[in-house]
């Protein structure tokens, strides 16, 4: 029995320390079990459906957010962590549109116009995701996520000194990230993915190497907006092997990943590539 006892807030309190702790299964479990004991209890749905996203099942965690946000129509953060989502599943479009109907009421959500930047960089509108990260730090200040939309839309719209400032400034971020929590996962990971964005691959493979030599087997890690795990960060290892040009290595990286979780995007990703170059 839990410390407060067989009661729906007992396994909710657990459920999200556990999330914080990134032991997403313990988390879920305890949401679930939440929901058996009060089935209208719609704070652990929406933690529920948060893990899921993290977690990578997308389908079961949009399922959730929609009856969160039917339940709670007046709610922001259910919307927006829906589109977040979709833009996951390549669902641009109506991810889009979830923006906007977010903006339309609160036209001071940093998230949602963050949000709104990545839909436009999906589509290739590098001016637009430009103007709509300037927005997301008017309105939510110079976060990492911020900084680094704003970077590669830059660069993407020929302005590379530009993006190397910016760049620079996200990296400051995580530099404070790293020497407040130096064994973590997380800051080596984010470096690692501002020197991908920026054709450092070198610099970027070490960093991912440092950050999976940090990470929990068993761990989710979530910070600044972007969610991994192990497997996440070695795919990201995966990509600069591939860029560096030694592709049985990503192949067999990719197969690695595939053997442990078999529906890894990126994995995939790296085992078709290769496949082709053959």
């Amino acid at each position: 029995m839990l410390f407060g006892g067989e009661s729906a807030e007992s396994y909710y309190d657990e459920g999200v320390t556990a999330s914080m702790k990134g032991n997403l299964t313990l988390a879920m479990r305890h949401f679930e079990r939440a929901i058996h004991l009060e089935h209208n209890h719609i704070a652990a749905r929406y933690q529920l459906a948060k893990c899921y996203a993290r977690a990578g099942n997308a389908d079961n965690a949009v399922e959730l957010f929609r009856q969160v946000i039917r339940a709670k129509p007046n709610q922001v953060p259910p919307r927006v962590d829906l589109a977040f989502t979709l833009i996951e599943m390549g669902k641009i479009g109506e991810a889009e549109k979830l923006f906007k109907e977010v903006l339309h009421y609160k036209g001071d959500h940093g998230r949602a116009y963050i949000g709104l930047g990545q839909c436009a960089l999906a589509a290739e509108r590098w001016k637009e995701a430009m103007v709509l990260a300037d927005l997301a730090i008017k309105n939510g200040g110079a976060n990492f996520a911020a900084l680094f939309l704003l970077g590669r839309a830059q660069r993407q719209s020929g302005i590379g000194e530009e993006a190397v400032g910016t760049f620079k400034q996200a990296d400051a971020l995580v530099q404070k990230l790293i020497e407040s929590t130096p064994e973590a996962p997380e800051g080596y990971y984010l470096r690692g993915v501002l020197c991908l964005s920026q054709d450092k691959i070198t610099d970027a493979m070490e960093l991912f190497q440092s950050a999976e030599n940090r990470a929990n087997p068993e761990a989710f890690y979530s910070a600044y907006g972007l969610h991994f795990n192990r497997f996440d960060i070695q795919a990201q290892r995966g990509i600069c092997l591939l860029r560096l040009g030694r592709r049985p290595e990503a192949e067999a990286l990719g197969r690695s990943i595939l053997e442990q979780t078999a529906n890894h995007g990126v994995a995939r990703q790296l085992v078709g590539e290769a496949d082709r170059e053959t």
